[in-house]
């Protein structure tokens, strides 16, 4: 993502490897063809480099009346949990659990 005038640059969050996958934030879900620029990860094979998937955490609809790069929110921290879900923060402080084996992202709060 390069950098905006106007937006403090996201957070760095290193990706997590876990049973030959790797799991990171879509760094430009807009140039990945996805409707908004952040909250989404992707799944790649550690072996091949291919993509098992990617999946919304969460939606972060824009307000057309303010600048767009300010209301990005990306990922803050992304932390692999016991039992193998994932716990993602976002810029905004809100939390979220993904489930790698069921593909599904639900509030934590």
């Amino acid at each position: 993502m390069t950098k905006s005038g106007s937006r403090i640059p996201a957070p760095v969050v290193s990706p997590i490897i876990h049973d030959g996958v790797r799991f990171e934030q879509v760094p430009n879900g807009l140039l990945a063809g996805f409707e908004q620029m952040g909250g989404y990860l992707v799944a790649i094979d550690e072996s091949t480099a291919g993509t098992l998937w990617t999946l919304k955490v969460y939606d972060n609809l824009r307000k057309p009346e303010k600048e767009g790069d300010v209301q990005d929110v990306f990922f803050k921290s992304m932390v692999l949990q016991a039992d193998g879900t994932l716990l993602i923060e976002n810029e905004r402080g809100k939390k979220f659990i993904v489930d790698p084996a069921k593909k599904t992202s639900t509030p934590a709060d």
